[in-house]
Formats: C-alpha cells, structure tokens, sequence
C-alpha cells in the first residue's frame, strides 16, 4: 500500500458515467505495482451512481478504503476541492475518471516525491489511447503542453487530468467557482507559478484518456478557445467578441507550436509531422467559436460536455 489518498471525479459528462468511475476504480485499486491506501470518489450531490451500493458488497479491491462522498456542486473543480476533506495523507493524487493509467502511474509518482522532498506537485505523460497517427498528434496538440519547460528548466503546468500533490499545495491552491474546468485551472497555475510552487513531470508515468472522436474533439478546442478569451477579459477587461476570439486562437496556436518546438518528438513520428500542421489549422474553427461565447459563461457550460 501507499500512503497516498487518491481521488477520482469526473469532469465530462457521459452517458457511461458510471461506467468509468467503476473502470477508474478498478484501475488504481488493483494496480500491483501499488495501490493508494485510500480512494475517495466524489460525485455531485443528488447524482444517480450505482457504485455506493456495488461497494456495499464489499468487492476483492486491494485498496483497503473506498469512500464514495457527494457535494452540491457539479463542477469537476468543486468537487475535487471538496474531496480534500475525506484525505487522511499528507499525499493526494486527484485524477479524472475518463483518463485511466498504465499500471506503476502511481508508483512512479510517489518515489519521485519521496526522493525529491522539493517537488509540490508531479504529473505524468497522456496519451490518446490507441497508437494511430491522428491520436498520436492530437495527444500533442492537447495534452503535450503539460511537458514544456521555461528557460529555467522548470516544468510550468500540472496535469488536469491526473497528478500527484504535497497536500498543503491543495489546501492553499483551491479552484476558482463558476469558471468551469478548464479555466479554473489556468487560474489556480498562473497562482502556483507566481508563488514559485515546485513542479515536476515524469514521462515515464503514462496516462491513457479517452478519446471519442470528432465530437470530443471539437469540444476540447472550443473549451481551450473560451479558456483563453475567458482568461483575457478576466485580466484586460471587456473587450469586443470578435477582438477577444481572434487573440484566442493566435494565444493557443502560439502555444501549441511552442509545445511541438519543445516536446513533439516525444509524440509524434516524423510522418505524422503533415497531419500535425493540417490539425494546427483545423482546430482553430471551434476554439474560435468557443473564444465568441467567453461573453456569456451561462451558455457556453450548456453547450459543452465539460464539467
């Protein structure tokens, strides 16, 4: 067993909810390389979930504690926040039920930590799950941002999705309400990397997420294109629609040729390189209409899976 808490939450509705808490579960309490000593699942209050009742049944996981808890809120932000109470350790993996990881992901986390009392907050690598040329530059695209470094060598983001935390970073860096997932987190790094918070990424500890094709896709992007608006009104003020769509797209291509600069390789083959700058195109249609509706926060968490 590890000394770690670990909680699972969701933050893309589905109609297989229930289907990946059960999978994430599975995956983190039967994990021979090591399991945390404890895992806390946290689901909106007056959520529907089968799996309280499957735990009553008392199910061969190796971990010895499960707590299925609830809170008033249906953002994946709030809910991982709230989740801190029912953390015994002073180490607490959070992670999302839609990106499930190779067996060791926790394993890997915690020796770095334990060997390196300096790191605050360590993620690893996701991936699309499947080896195909298109999940191959879209995990790039998406996800390979969590790997570029500064001009210091230091790591500048932390995984959304699944990382590993020294428990007071949690209890002094809580997520913003009513910002929704995406630019929650934006504005709990940009406090991090302001307060010289110690982060790390081992590449070695891989995650897998989910990959639901054009659809999922689409929605990514148009949540990165109002992530980027939303970040530019809260910082510079009301400004028009189409001003703040266009700095959108140029902020996030400017990024993600900055990623492929410094970690592409890592992703992709040198065959995959046309596809790539094809998708560098593409996915500026919906983070432009995403970046449009940062205007009316209402609206645009109506229109989106994102949680």
């Amino acid at each position: 067993m590890l000394p770690v808490s670990l909680i699972i939450v969701s933050d893309y509705l589905t109609p297989d909810g229930d289907g990946e808490l059960r999978r994430a579960l599975q995956a983190y309490a039967q994990d021979k390389h090591g399991v945390p000593d404890e895992i806390i699942i946290m689901l909106p209050h007056g959520h529907a979930s089968s799996i309280e009742a499957e735990l009553s049944g008392k199910p061969a996981y190796s971990c010895p504690s499960v707590i299925v808890a609830t809170h008033d809120s249906d953002e994946s932000s709030q809910l991982k926040d709230a989740a801190l109470a029912h953390c015994r350790y002073d180490l607490v993996a959070v992670v999302e039920a839609d990106c499930l990881t190779r067996p060791g992901w926790l394993a890997i986390l915690y020796e770095a930590v334990v060997k390196n009392p300096e790191i605050d907050a360590i993620s690893g690598r996701t991936l699309y799950d499947h080896d195909t040329m298109m999940r191959r530059v879209m995990s790039l695209l998406d996800r390979g941002f969590i790997e570029r470094r500064n001009r210091n060598g230091q790591i500048i983001h932390i995984s959304n999705n699944g990382a590993l935390y020294r428990r007071p970073i949690l209890e002094r860096y809580r997520f913003e309400a009513d910002h929704g997932p995406f630019v929650s987190s934006h504005l709990r790094q940009q406090a991090m990397l302001r307060d010289g918070v110690t982060m790390e990424v081992a590449t070695e500890a891989i995650s897998i997420h989910a990959y639901e094709g054009p659809a999922f896709i689409w929605d990514v992007r148009r949540n990165k294109g109002y992530q980027y608006a939303r970040m530019d009104l809260l910082t510079k003020g009301q400004r028009s629609r189409l001003g703040l769509a266009c700095r959108a797209v140029k902020t996030s291509f400017k990024e993600n040729r900055q990623t492929a600069q410094a970690v592409g390789k890592s992703f992709c083959r040198w065959t995959d390189w046309p596809l790539f700058w094809a998708m560098m195109l593409l996915v500026r249609i919906p983070e432009f209409t995403g970046a449009l509706a940062a205007c009316d926060p209402a609206a645009f968490k109506a229109s989106t899976h994102y949680r």
